[in-house]
């Protein structure tokens, strides 16, 4: 059976990628050092800090940074993709070359995504047999939260390169939208600390941003071993589904918006 030639673009990148990855002997040793170190960087902190966090899952502070981690190289790499790929500086030359435009990225993105799960293993394995762990999933739970996740980053991340192909620099709203991350999504914390840290109400802040349900039902799945038959659970990843269903079609269109307003006005290779 003949392989589509989608599929075969597709591997020719990820073919170039590992070779181009793999020449450079002392970049590739390095990195992979670094990986190690990181994880036991990482570990060491996390277990000087290790208190627990029964504010919203019943677990430990190890457990609840390595399903952070998880999310920083299972989902991200496909979001940095768009971003990276899809961006005034590379866009002329992708239409140019009749490559379309999901091969393009899903291309570039492939080799890079591959090394981001291989180097979450040592965390995995370290978090757990070392450091102590403790992972509850539900395996369901968990592939459904991971694509309601996807699907809002991706959505925020077709919004912020359809503005940067306009302005050909950061736009103000992603900008916005990244600081509060940063402060309220509950990166390296449960956001309802915050009331603990500022005042009582203020983690409500949190729940209006899209990034807080990427990290609360990554971890609600994967720390909880939550019942799909809950209606608590049921609403949580509802309330996640929203945002999704809104931001990923929005972001489609915006991005669009931004490639046409740039072939009109002549400034699509502009930077």
């Amino acid at each position: 059976m003949e392989i589509p030639i989608a599929l075969k673009q597709i591997l020719a990148f990820t073919k170039r990628d590992f070779y181009s990855w793999s020449t450079y002997k002392t970049a590739a040793i390095t990195q992979l050092i670094n990986i190690f170190i990181g994880v036991f960087a990482w570990g060491v902190n996390a277990t000087y800090v290790q208190r627990p966090v029964q504010e919203m899952y019943g677990s430990d502070y190890v457990s609840f940074l390595i399903v952070g981690i998880c999310i920083g190289n299972l989902i991200m790499p496909l979001v940095y993709g768009v971003e990276r790929q899809l961006n005034p500086w590379t866009l002329e030359t992708i239409l140019m070359t009749g490559v379309s435009t999901p091969v393009f990225v899903i291309g570039n993105v492939s080799w890079r995504y591959i090394l981001s799960i291989i180097s979450f293993i040592p965390y995995i394995f370290v978090g757990i047999y070392l450091f102590g762990a403790r992972l509850n999933m539900n395996p369901v739970a968990t592939v459904i939260a991971f694509a309601i996740s996807t699907f809002i980053l991706l959505g925020l991340a077709m919004i912020s390169t359809g503005l940067r192909i306009v302005t050909k620099s950061t736009d103000p709203v992603t900008w916005l939208i990244n600081v509060l991350q940063n402060l309220f999504s509950g990166i390296a914390f449960p956001v309802v600390y915050l009331d603990t840290i500022f005042f009582p109400g203020v983690s409500m802040v949190s729940w209006f941003l899209p990034q807080t349900w990427v990290y609360h039902l990554c971890r609600l799945a994967m720390l909880t071993n939550p019942s799909l038959l809950d209606p608590s659970v049921q609403m949580d990843f509802l309330k996640g589904a929203v945002f999704a269903v809104i931001l990923f079609p929005l972001g489609y269109k915006i991005f669009q918006w931004g490639v046409t307003r740039a072939k009109r006005e002549g400034t699509l290779g502009w930077y």
